[in-house]
């Protein structure tokens, strides 16, 4: 909350700095302020307060999502307009989870910085507006998204779908935003929708409710499921390529959401050192030869 008022002081013109004897600057960033934090940060660790993170959403729950959909869009009676709705959701749920984006990132997303491969294999996608990218000048987000075997919860056959059905409701999406509002009466604009996240968090909640499988699941849950998998399928060897994957420009946030210390590299090192007892003597003869300089000393006494 505090680097988000810091952020928001900074962009609106104050500054990174707080100047406290003019009373001048930017206050979040005031000496006093960043006292309290640390003092809170003690305090909550003292009370063994674990942060709260997304619980992750994985590709369980998304092939039951994306299956309900389905038997959604086979219904005889459905509205224009619920058809829309329908056909959005499955290629956002997909695309958000194989992706990584962030909700709000993806409602600015435009037909034109997607683009297929040569050898139909997958789709790239160039992002030049978001969160951290805000337009800035040669920067953007590339990241690729490949078929999967698994069609139903394949993001290349749901955005695909989702375009087909949009052509056929007369809407292309070739250019302009790419998940669009829709109005009452089924018809679809131009205009992309404003609150992604709060939109795609309610519509969430609805079909994990109605699966009877939610459990405090939000858009960021998306996000944490899609960095976990990178993390322990194999897909990466460090967290720097599920950095580039997702758009991350911190490892620390990377971190946060892969857990990938916790679950890859903890595991390995324990594994290791439940190994190495095998080797205590080698160990310790090495250190003694090379490590302990108080043996050292004691020659030149």
């Amino acid at each position: 909350m505090v680097q988000t008022l810091f952020e928001v002081f900074n962009k609106s013109g104050r500054g990174k700095f707080w100047d406290e004897k003019n009373v001048t600057g930017n206050p979040a960033a005031a000496h006093c302020i960043k006292e309290y934090v640390k003092l809170i940060q003690e305090e909550q660790a003292a009370a063994h307060v674990v942060p709260k993170q997304a619980k992750p959403i994985f590709l369980g729950k998304v092939r039951k999502i994306t299956s309900y959909i389905d038997n959604e869009l086979d219904r005889v009676d459905i509205s224009p307009r619920e058809r829309y709705v329908l056909l959005r959701d499955q290629a956002w749920v997909k695309l958000q989870f194989f992706g990584g984006n962030r909700a709000n990132d993806l409602a600015m997303l435009v037909g034109q910085e997607i683009k297929q491969l040569d050898d139909n294999s997958g789709l790239v996608i160039k992002q030049t507006f978001g969160k951290t990218l805000r337009g800035k000048k040669h920067k953007a987000h590339v990241f690729v998204i490949k078929r999967c075997r698994d069609k139903a919860v394949c993001p290349v056959i749901g955005l695909h779908r989702y375009v087909q059905g949009c052509k056929s409701m007369g809407v292309d999406l070739a250019n302009g935003f790419l998940f669009r509002v829709v109005l009452e009466n089924g018809r679809v604009i131009g205009q992309r929708v404003t609150y992604m996240y709060s939109v795609m968090y309610e519509r969430l909640i609805q079909y994990l409710s109605l699966l009877g499988i939610y459990d405090g699941e939000t858009p960021h849950s998306f996000r944490a499921g899609c960095a976990v998998t990178l993390a322990l399928s194999g897909s990466v060897d460090n967290v720097g390529q599920i950095m580039n994957h997702v758009g991350w420009y911190g490892e620390g946030t990377a971190e946060y959401y892969s857990r990938l210390p916790a679950l890859v590299e903890s595991d390995y090192i324990a594994g290791r050192l439940a190994d190495s007892a095998g080797q205590c003597d080698f160990v310790e003869d090495h250190f003694q030869q090379y490590g302990d300089f108080s043996m050292l000393q004691k020659a030149f006494q």
